[in-house]
């Protein structure tokens, strides 16, 4: 059965299986829906592509959803991670990281899925990892004996997802932090301003899918059994642990902030600290030297005034020794 699971080729119907206990996964194609529908002892699982005008006319016109839950299959603007219990099914929007994610906060992507006893329809606008994980996996297990079963390793795939990621951020700040130490400042600030607004994104997106993904597994619904509530239950544990070491990256982003701007701010010190020493030693040289190149009549040592032939030389030398005491003068004040 593996080998007859394709890649995500982005058309109406990414992919359609119908799901049993103790048979591999059957495929169903987009004009076998219908058939498929009446098919009972199983889990029907339909993934959309919701950039198809096919998918979209299904969806609205065919799929027999609730007016609410294709509201929310559908919807292109809000993107807000939620899980709203209906009748007697859920429709979900949960984040999950676009396929060519390239660390930008703008690719999280959103996962729209409704599922009930014995039906799960799930959409996306992007190609998304942690469901065409889940997708690619129904080689190798893909028996389950309810909805609940399959939500339990799709929470697992997402948590997996997101771990990859804070582990790559984690990597990243320790090289953000190995460059401040390097006193590379700008680029240290620059990376770091990336990484800090990925994470708060993170954070917003995994805080409110865990909270919603909590309310799935502590809902009394008929089709979630005690064994599927506890397997729920841990997937979203795991999945807390993601939001927990998210939580601990953006504090330990911050302490290196703070670190960063200590140290660009101690340099900035040190450099007007510098300038102000400079500018202290040289004001009673340049006041001298201003004195004695004004044009006016009485200056010592200008020609026709018993000028001596050694002033310039006398003048250098006060100039000097104003240097040197100011120099003396601030020593012991460091």
């Amino acid at each position: 059965m593996a080998g007859s699971i394709k890649l995500d080729t982005g058309t109406d119907l990414i992919c359609g299986y119908f799901l049993t206990a103790d048979a591999p996964p059957v495929r169903v194609s987009f004009e076998e829906i219908g058939a498929a529908r009446h098919r009972t002892g199983g889990v029907l699982w339909l993934h959309f592509n919701l950039a198809s005008a096919r998918a979209r006319d299904w969806l609205e016109k065919e799929s027999g959803l609730d007016e609410f839950a294709r509201e929310i299959l559908l919807d292109a603007n809000d993107d807000r991670a939620r899980l709203e219990p209906f009748d007697d099914g859920f429709v979900a929007v949960l984040s999950d990281m676009q396929y060519d994610f390239n660390f930008e906060p703008s690719d999280i992507g959103a996962l729209r899925l409704f599922m009930d006893a014995g039906r799960i329809v799930s959409c996306r606008r992007h190609p998304l990892k942690a469901i065409d994980r889940l997708r690619k996996a129904l080689g190798d297990h893909g028996r389950y004996s309810s909805t609940a079963e399959f939500m339990a390793d799709l929470i697992d795939f997402l948590a997996d997802t997101l771990g990859e990621v804070v582990a790559r951020a984690e990597t990243d700040l320790d090289k953000v932090e190995d460059t401040v130490l390097a006193e590379r400042y700008q680029l240290a600030r620059q990376r770091l301003g990336q990484l800090r607004q990925l994470i708060v994104r993170l954070r917003r997106h995994v805080s409110p899918q865990r909270a919603a993904l909590a309310r799935l597994a502590s809902n009394k619904v008929s089709w979630i059994g005690e064994d599927d509530r506890a397997r729920l239950g841990h997937a979203i544990e795991k999945f807390a642990g993601v939001l927990y070491d998210i939580e601990a990256l953006q504090d330990r982003a911050k302490v290196l902030q703070d670190e960063l701007l200590a140290r660009v701010a101690d340099q900035q010190n040190h450099s007007l600290h510098v300038l102000a020493v400079v500018t202290v030693i040289f004001t009673p040289m340049t006041l001298i030297s201003g004195i004695f190149g004004m044009n006016v009549a009485g200056l010592p040592g200008v020609a026709g005034d018993h000028a001596s032939d050694h002033a310039f030389w006398w003048v250098m030398l006060l100039i000097l020794l104003s240097g040197v005491a100011m120099l003396i003068f601030l020593r012991p004040r460091r």
